[in-house]
């Protein structure tokens, strides 16, 4: 099965949306593995904090108990005093007075730097009905019911089996830009993979236009080429077939078709000059033969050529000026060319008698010179691609306008090694209008 330009694009269009979706569900898949490794690491690091809390209020009971020997010793000891000691190693004594919370956030912060979590968190230790055990400061009032229905609880089993069941409950505010700090690399590397698929996407579907539209260019170039060369060629074998005719044999016929021929032969050669003059700009062997010119004279030898022409079509060529001079260091051919090429552009391009204006103009450190036509106009589609090789102005009703789509990339090439630019701005069915910028010498 044969599949056009539209049904491959749509496969590749297909693979690349596939490939991209894949691609984010595993990143998806990678962020809840490392959320989930990360409450595990928090679960793990609380029961390690479980089973330091005896010790610490162990330590704590010890410290109270040689405070209140040392009273007692003295004779300053209270009745209330005596109590707590008395309700010390029991049960009802209170959480939160066996051990404060800032011991408690020291042991949680020890164990969640060993296993390399250092984002902020909040916490709490609540009774079996959900009350909080500790003095609470503003921040952690603000999170309690986040705590309860969000956070990662561990029982703290302090000695407190029979009555509270305590449990601290624990929760980081910054949780997902921890984890992607965690993961930025990976994540990178996905975001970069993702990009550089859309981008091999996007530069394949332009590679496969851009061959597409060159295929047709060379198509229509072959076309004119041939239909170009055919007609000098079928004149010259006339010309010869009627060189032989005995009925031609006068010295003023034979000199009527052997011009005929030389015009046709210097046709063909100019065909194949335009041709071969393009492949060697394409290769950047061009060598320009630069000498000092006066542009002044170029634009009239220019004009003088095309005079005669112009006015068989009942149209003008004018050049206005007011400069004194315009010295310019250039090839004096391929700037005449250039001209000429735009001039002869804006006779074909005529639907009616050509009305052709030269201006030129001086800034700083250039001349303008600016060739102005009432033709048919180029239209804004097309008017970006005038100048690439081989492109070819669609010329409506007008069908006797011949070329190989060469000669504005020329004009371009040549500009632009003389280290001008050249622009344009066209109405359609107004006229055009060819402003070239060379530096001052």
């Amino acid at each position: 099965m044969k599949l056009n330009i539209k049904n491959i694009v749509a496969l590749i269009s297909l693979a690349i949306i596939g490939l991209i979706v894949v691609q984010v569900i595993w990143i998806n898949n990678a962020i809840d593995v490392r959320k989930s490794q990360f409450d595990q690491e928090v679960k793990n690091s609380l029961v390690v904090v479980t089973q330091n809390v005896p010790k610490v209020i162990q330590q704590n009971q010890e410290t109270k108990f040689f405070q209140r020997q040392k009273q007692m010793n003295n004779g300053v000891a209270d009745f209330n005093a005596i109590i707590d000691a008395m309700l010390d190693n029991t049960p009802f004594k209170k959480f939160s007075d066996k051990i404060s919370k800032e011991q408690l956030d020291s042991l949680i912060k020890k164990e969640m730097l060993k296993r390399g979590i250092n984002t902020p968190y909040v916490f709490s230790v609540f009774d079996k009905s959900g009350s909080p055990l500790f003095t609470q400061d503003s921040l952690t009032k603000s999170f309690n019911d986040k705590l309860l229905s969000e956070g990662i609880n561990i029982p703290v089993y302090a000695g407190d089996f029979m009555l509270t069941q305590p449990f601290i409950s624990i929760i980081f505010p910054k949780k997902n830009n921890f984890i992607f700090k965690k993961m930025w690399l990976i994540l990178s590397i996905s975001l970069l993979l993702i990009l550089a698929v859309i981008y091999a996407f996007y530069y394949t579907v332009n590679t496969i236009h851009k061959q597409k539209q060159l295929s047709e260019i060379k198509n229509d170039f072959i076309n004119n080429m041939t239909h170009e060369l055919k007609t000098p060629i079928s004149t010259i074998q006339l010309a010869c077939e009627a060189l032989n005719d005995s009925d031609m044999n006068s010295k003023e016929s034979q000199d009527t078709f052997v011009e005929m021929i030389k015009d046709e032969n210097s046709r063909l050669k100019g065909l194949v000059d335009t041709v071969l003059k393009t492949a060697i700009l394409d290769k950047g062997q061009m060598k320009l033969q630069k000498e000092e010119l006066d542009l002044l004279t170029i634009l009239n030898k220019v004009k003088d050529n095309f005079s005669l022409q112009i006015q068989q079509l009942n149209g003008s060529i004018t050049i206005q000026n007011e400069l004194p001079e315009m010295k310019f260091e250039g090839d004096s051919q391929h700037i005449t060319n250039v001209f000429q090429n735009l001039v002869d552009n804006a006779i074909k391009y005529s639907s009616h008698s050509p009305e052709i204006k030269i201006i030129t103009a001086q800034t700083i450190d250039a001349y303008l010179i600016r060739v102005m036509d009432n033709g048919i106009g180029i239209s804004r589609e097309n008017i970006d691609k005038i100048f690439e090789k081989l492109y070819r102005v669609p010329t409506g009703d007008l069908h006797n306008v011949k070329g190989f789509g060469l000669g504005l990339n020329y004009v371009k090439s040549i500009v632009e090694l003389h280290n001008g630019n050249i622009s344009v701005k066209s109405t359609k069915d107004k006229g055009s209008t060819f402003t070239i910028s060379l530096p001052i010498k």
